[in-house]
């Protein structure tokens, strides 16, 4: 007669029968003749079954349109096959997962470790006919996704399908409304909730793990789904998964950012003030940082894009993209860039991988053969909206050496710049051919990665790094490690949630989820059409909002006459003054998180839930951010709002305190308080090491070096009154 222990013996034996058990570095892997289970340490994240497979190929026809950096994609998907049929080998520390249909291999899935990541999953490429593979992945109803890139209308990924191909974010970015009907109907370049310019395969879920993607080919991310989330590449090549658990969202994102790299500390010179965004020229530009400065507003850096030259079009004031110093514009810049440093003001300017074909450059370029070729091979000629240009070959090694050194470091470092914008990089053309023989296709997504790599590169070669900064708008997959900043792109002037005010709170927060942590915008917006111009109101708003974020940088937009600016008005430049001096005194404050940013990966803007894992409230919040840990930032991003809601995460034991009059509220509540203009809602952490700092905030006055107005009557009523009594002789 058996014992306990031996029914329990015969049991398990008779269940690694069945099921057979492997395990390799983190990943576990459980299967059976039909089922194939994986999990990362202990968090499920593979579940095929005969009725839904881990994998799906399949062969279409898919097509790009392209104008002015807008896509169109069609794609029509003539077969789709789940592969339920596979076979599971171990050899040398790895297992491998082939999959076949009626005995045709279709691909195999080698689980196994590298050198510089964990839990790998890499596929083999496609047989020969088949150009599409789906990827499903286990899924829980309450899950929350975050990440996708830089998404502007929805942080929480879930319900949505995400196509990952990077291009210009588009106007309103909502086909319900009229701005982005008529930008629809004016050159096709409208977008809609999911078109972005920085679009990455990585998403952060909630069952804390994170899942990267190695494809730079035309991809979607799919959370529509209640059990599982699928993935379609287009193309052969299924390329690579990581990932990778982690005990909390810090140490998960923390771990992400340690992968794909991490930002450079910033310059100590941006946290000091306001870069301003002027043009016009030499006396034009110093006469801007006069004014400003006689209205207290603290100037750390002025931005003169148009330093090449300028044109017109009918979309409005753009640059000559010829990228050396136009002396006629800007006569004596190289001394007065020398006289401002001293004064600790340093000139920033504007820069892309672009030229215009009337300019010197161009010639120069097109002499050697450095610009992307045509299928006839002539250089690649782009519309970029009534002007013309070629693209430099950033795959040409020889080209890269040029842009680097000759119009980089000889035109730009040498001339004194502080910085730039390192603009564009979405229109790559698909058709395009390369010097490194990979199509556009290919390219295309990773074009803006290999762009920031040619402006890191040319300013650590001149010893600058932690010098200057360039900051991007467009991204992908390691621009992580390359790019010092990014901002926001083209927002409309207006209040809309998809593009405007409100749509770059999620930009920042899901740009954080994939693991690039420093951001910033153009402080009221750029894009005006259609008659629609920005007004003071919004300029402030968006003013009040910069002075929580890691750089305060101003833009006249597209049409600059026709647009509220800071220099517009006596009022608009001292209340403007007021938070330029903010932002300064939170200095040392956003110091130290661009350090934790730097060395840890934690972003500087962050979802309330990252700090607050148990308030399942936080889960849902899109529109307001932590900036590090002790402040919580609530931007009004509606016109015309005296008071404000705010949800306040945590518990009763967690107290938060509203900034502008000291008065406490237990977390865990959703409040309202005053919140007229220039009192953007703002609550920092009772008890935090930086309250002292955060009470000076609301003494911070509009014109600076003199007390508030009332502060002043109470010492002229003292004065008069001791006077009257004869007090003083």
């Amino acid at each position: 007669m058996l014992t306990t222990w031996g029914y329990i013996s015969v049991l398990l034996l008779m269940l690694l029968v069945q099921f057979d058990s492997l395990c390799q570095g983190e990943f576990t892997i459980q299967y059976d003749d039909t089922t194939l289970t994986v999990s990362v340490d202990d968090t499920r994240v593979i579940e095929h079954t005969a009725e839904s497979p881990f994998l799906y190929v399949g062969t279409g026809e898919y097509k790009f349109k392209s104008r002015l950096g807008n896509f169109n994609t069609s794609d029509y998907v003539e077969e789709r096959i789940g592969l339920t049929d596979f076979n599971v080998s171990e050899s040398e520390g790895s297992f491998t997962v082939t999959f076949h249909r009626y005995g045709e291999l279709m691909t195999t899935a080698t689980l196994s470790n590298e050198d510089d990541h964990d839990n790998v999953i890499s596929f083999t490429s496609l047989p020969t006919g088949r150009n599409h593979i789906w990827i499903r992945l286990y899924a829980e109803e309450d899950e929350h996704v975050y990440g996708g890139g830089e998404q502007f209308s929805y942080f929480d990924l879930r319900g949505k399908n995400f196509p990952i191909w990077v291009r210009e974010q588009g106007v309103g970015r909502n086909p319900s409304t009229e701005v982005t009907f008529m930008a629809y109907n004016n050159d096709g370049g409208g977008g809609d909730y999911h078109t972005t310019y920085w679009a990455q395969p990585t998403f952060v879920s909630t069952r804390k793990y994170y899942c990267h993607f190695s494809f730079t080919s035309y991809g979607e991310l799919d959370f529509t789904h209640d059990k599982f989330h699928e993935v379609q590449i287009w193309g052969t090549m299924p390329g690579k998964m990581y990932f990778e658990t982690g005990a909390s969202y810090a140490e998960l994102v923390g771990k992400l950012s340690g992968y794909l790299g991490r930002q450079p500390l910033l310059p100590e010179w941006i946290r000091e003030g306001a870069v301003l965004g002027v043009q016009g020229g030499t006396d034009a530009m110093l006469g801007y940082i006069e004014q400003a400065q006689e209205k207290g507003v603290v100037v750390s850096g002025v931005w003169i894009q148009d330093w090449a030259g300028r044109i017109t079009t009918s979309f409005g004031r753009r640059l000559f993209w010829n990228w050396e110093w136009d002396p006629e514009q800007y006569p004596n810049l190289d001394e007065e860039i020398k006289n401002l440093k001293t004064q600790g003001i340093y000139v920033t300017a504007y820069i892309n991988p672009n030229l215009n074909r009337e300019g010197d450059l161009f010639k120069e370029a097109d002499s050697n053969g450095y610009f992307v070729k045509n299928s006839t091979g002539d250089t690649y000629v782009v519309d970029y909206g009534e002007f013309f240009c070629g693209i430099v070959d950033l795959t040409n090694p020889d080209a890269v050496y040029w842009y680097k050194n000759t119009v980089i470091r000889k035109n730009m470092i040498d001339l004194g710049f502080g910085g730039w914008m390192a603009d564009f990089g979405e229109y790559l053309p698909t058709d395009g051919v390369f010097y490194s023989g990979e199509t556009g296709e290919v390219l295309h997504n990773k074009w803006p990665a290999l762009w920031a790599q040619v402006n890191e590169e040319a300013v650590k070669e001149a010893g600058k790094l932690g010098e200057i900064i360039f900051w991007m708008r467009a991204g992908f997959t390691g621009s992580q490690r390359y790019s010092t900043i990014t901002w926001a792109g083209d927002q409309f002037v207006d209040w809309s949630l998809d593009d405007g005010l409100a749509s770059v709170i999620p930009a920042a927060l899901s740009l954080g989820m994939s693991g690039y942590g420093l951001h910033h915008f153009d402080t009221g917006g750029y894009t005006s059409l259609f008659g629609i111009t920005r007004t003071e109101e919004l300029f402030l708003r968006y003013a009040e909002f910069a002075a929580f974020t890691p750089m305060m940088r101003t833009h006249e937009g597209n049409r600059p006459s026709d647009n509220w600016q800071f220099y517009t008005s006596d009022r608009t430049m001292y209340e403007f003054a007021r938070h330029t001096k903010i932002f300064h005194l939170l200095s040392n404050y956003t110091k130290a998180l661009v350090k934790e940013n730097h060395e840890q990966g934690i972003p500087a803007h962050r979802p309330l839930f990252m700090h607050y894992e148990s308030d399942s409230n936080c889960y849902s919040v899109k529109y307001q951010y932590l900036y590090g840990t002790d402040l919580l930032v609530a931007p009004v991003y509606s016109e015309g709002k005296e008071s404000w809601e705010v949800y306040l995460p945590g518990k009763d034991a967690d107290i938060w305190v509203f900034i502008w009059d000291d008065s406490d509220y237990t977390g865990g509540q959703l409040v309202e308080v005053d919140a007229p203009l220039g009192k953007i809602p703002v609550f920092y952490k009772k008890g935090s090491p930086w309250v002292d700092i955060f009470r000076q905030i609301a003494a911070v006055t509009t014109d600076g070096s003199r007390p508030m107005i009332s502060q002043v009557w109470f010492i002229l009523l003292v004065v008069a009154v001791a006077s009257l009594f004869g007090i003083w002789n």
